[in-house]
């Protein structure tokens, strides 16, 4: 017989095991939230109460692919160290298995005036008077895969979608559903036909108008929805809104809300923030934002914030707009080789492909001649570059340059590219859909020299085409849309309610959809941003949603593991010492001038052989952030083509003093900031273990007035 001494010994060692390992999987974020197993998407119901950061977020308790969607549920104090509470609002099925109901996005607030019903007593207080909760609230939508008819009457039809509320009064531990559920049974009458496409209801007080207000998508229209309550449980349909600026696949995750100009408190602005899938600033999934103003009842957006895909830039010119339809290239001074010799520009509305959406007049460029088989070049005239921006339509398969690929036997490439003095300064591929959206490329530093366009298809792969139409060079870009992150993996960007307007807090689901169900970890699949502080600026005239990693990470910080002052980076490669383990775990800052040189920038998890490296860096001449993770690491989960994985993400910031960019650097993902916070790029990263070192570089030439610190960040979870 074993003894309760002996029994206890065991059980200890067990747990001090599991201690060792918690946490510790290949990939698994230190200082990330990700669910302790088991799939995981959106945030949800982010509310803060008393002291304590709740997280909901879409889970499935049974498999590590998005499925049986419910709401999995953590508490913080400081939005740093997370504990995982059971799931609380868990999937449903009948007793033959059909599923009945799913718990989809949505909010979650706390009724501190009881304008619900839904408080309990719990207690007196010293005079003897009553002591009732404070009801937390989660207004999620019901996704209903199997027709049925609910107890209280109401007649579900199979995929129907509709709003529903749960209420919890011992602060979310557990949860009671609402017998009136739903409390919006499907959209107005006039979008009637999509009722399974209705969902993602964001819920707010509005002081000014003493009401409850709901924001849902209808995420096929691009259409937002405002409604207002006083209880919660009765609706009133105010006005709706979009679509506006990207306008492609779904609109998702909406949420709306204040915050002041240049911290201003006389100065209010509303900001609306939303999910697009696909037809993100990459491919797949990202997020946009718009700002304007709302007074309870509409959202009217800053005229200078909505960008009408038709109208160009003010003294912009025309350098190709493929209208010549009769024509063949050469006849339009452009060369064409392989299997577009002797071809030019098409009808658009006559290529037979899935439908061009977005194109200007009637002729675009395309590689869809002979289907997705047909490979070669198309060359434009040479020009000179004149004007700050190039700007340009664009569509097609996501298959982009590759400077390690191109010219070898494994290029890919279906690519639009601008060439000066012979290299490919800037590249653009499709997005995955055939819709033309607009891209824009800084050529500020290239005024002056002389340049061409270079269209690359050598893949016969699916969707492996491209389409491009309305090249125009101006003094500003053409904006399609303000892009709240510009990396791949930053979808369904949530707000904390419950806090005040300079603490406006956001959490993003740091994955894609394009590949997110694959991403090589187990026993979990995803994670969560790092929680970002939100706030609006004006920066060069323009009102921009800037974001900065939330204060409270500070305490997961280390002592300074290397600090550095160069006058003068020389050209090259420099490699810097951060001692295991804060070498795969740390926050790295660096503020920096150009000097002779014409890219800087910091290599990350790179092996001895350079066969492995994340690059993050800033480009002089085209006045830009970027993140190259195309030899991150494994990307061979993903087997199918296009493969939306590779790539290289760019954003502007246009300069012309110091600039200082902020990465951090988790098992799995880099997140970088510039200091003014107008620029963020989210990528996950999948590489080797011994893929580890840190090096500094300049291009070109060197690098000025560099001050390098690196600081640790310990595990949130040990």
């Amino acid at each position: 017989m074993v003894s309760l001494t002996t029994y206890v010994s065991i059980a200890l060692l067990g747990f001090a095991g599991l201690v060792r390992s918690y946490y510790t999987e290949p990939y698994r974020p230190q200082f990330h939230f990700s669910p302790q197993q088991n799939w995981m998407n959106d945030p949800n119901g982010l509310v803060y109460f008393n002291g304590t950061y709740h997280l909901f977020y879409q889970y499935n308790p049974n498999g590590t692919t998005w499925g049986f969607m419910s709401w999995g549920h953590a508490i913080s104090t400081d939005l740093v160290h997370w504990k995982h509470l059971p799931v609380a609002l868990e999937c449903e099925s009948d007793s033959n298995g059909n599923v009945l109901q799913m718990f989809f996005s949505g909010s979650a607030v706390v009724d501190v005036d009881n304008t619900s019903g839904f408080a309990v007593r719990v207690g007196t207080d010293r005079h003897g008077h009553a002591i009732y909760s404070k009801p937390m609230i989660a207004i999620y939508t019901s996704n209903y895969p199997t027709a049925h008819n609910q107890s209280n009457g109401a007649v579900i039809r199979a995929g129907q979608q509709s709003q529903s509320i749960a209420y919890s009064n011992d602060n979310g531990l557990t949860w009671t559903q609402y017998e009136g559920n739903p409390v919006i049974y499907g959209p107005p009458p006039q979008y009637a036909d999509q009722y399974q496409q209705f969902r993602d209801p964001f819920v707010f007080w509005h002081e000014p108008t003493s009401k409850w207000i709901m924001i849902a998508s209808l995420a096929m229209e691009h259409i937002l929805l405002f409604y207002s309550s006083d209880n919660l449980t009765n609706w009133t349909l105010e006005s709706q809104f979009g679509p506006a600026n990207a306008r492609f696949g779904q609109w998702e995750c909406p949420s709306i809300f204040p915050l002041y100009l240049d911290g201003d408190m006389d100065t209010e602005k509303w900001v609306l923030l939303m999910g697009i899938n696909p037809g993100g600033v990459i491919t797949a999934s990202g997020t946009q934002y718009i700002v304007g103003s709302f007074n309870g009842t509409t959202f009217v957006p800053d005229p200078t914030n909505v960008y009408d895909p038709t109208q160009v830039p003010a003294n912009s010119t025309v350098f190709q707009d493929f209208e010549e339809i009769s024509s063949t290239f050469e006849q339009i001074g452009w060369n064409s080789t392989g299997d577009f010799a002797g071809l030019g520009p098409q009808n658009a509305s006559t290529v037979q492909v899935w439908n061009i959406e977005g194109y200007l007049g009637t002729g675009v460029l395309t590689t869809y001649l002979f289907g997705d088989i047909a490979t070669g070049t198309i060359t434009s005239p040479t020009f000179n570059i004149t004007k700050n921006y190039i700007s340009f339509l664009i569509a097609g398969g996501y298959y982009p340059y590759n400077p390690a690929t191109a010219g070898t036997p494994q290029d890919n490439q279906v690519s639009f590219s601008l060439i000066v003095g012979g290299q490919v300064v800037y590249s653009q591929t499709g997005t995955d859909t055939e819709d033309l959206v607009w891209r824009s490329w800084d050529v500020t530093g290239y005024i002056g020299q002389q340049a061409y366009f270079l269209v690359t298809d050598v893949n016969t792969g699916p969707f492996a085409h491209l389409s491009v139409d309305e090249i125009i060079f101006s003094n500003s870009p053409k904006n399609e849309a303000n892009w709240f992150d510009f990396g791949p993996d930053l979808y369904a960007a949530a707000t904390y309610n419950g806090l005040s307007v300079p603490d406006r807090t956001v959490i993003g689901w740091m994955n894609n959809w394009g590949y997110g169900q694959n991403i090589p970890t187990s026993p979990w699949r995803s994670a969560m941003s790092i929680p970002r502080n939100l706030a609006l600026k004006t920066i060069n005239n323009i009102v921009k949603l800037v974001q900065q990693p939330v204060q409270e990470l500070s305490s997961l910080y280390t002592s300074k593991l290397y600090s550095h002052w160069f006058s003068s980076l020389p050209s090259g490669e420099t490699t810097i010492n951060v001692p295991a383990p804060y070498n795969t775990q740390m926050k790295i800052s660096v503020t920096f001038q150009r000097g002779s040189g014409t890219k800087f920038g910091v290599i990350l998890r790179s092996n001895a052989t350079d066969t492995q490296e994340t690059v993050i860096g800033y480009d002089f001449l085209g006045q830009s952030v970027f993140v190259d993770r195309f030899n991150a690491g494994d990307n061979s989960f993903v087997t199918w083509q296009p493969n939306p994985f590779p790539g290289r993400y760019v954003a502007t910031l246009a300069t012309s003093g110091p600039i200082t960019l902020n990465i951090f650097l988790d098992w799995s993902s880099v997140e970088v900031f510039d200091g003014t916070g107008q620029v963020a790029i989210t990528s996950q990263i999948f590489p080797l273990d011994d893929s580890a070192m840190v090096k500094l570089f300049s291009v070109g030439g060197t690098t000025k007035n560099l001050a390098v610190s690196v600081n640790g960040i310990k595990s949130s979870w040990t």
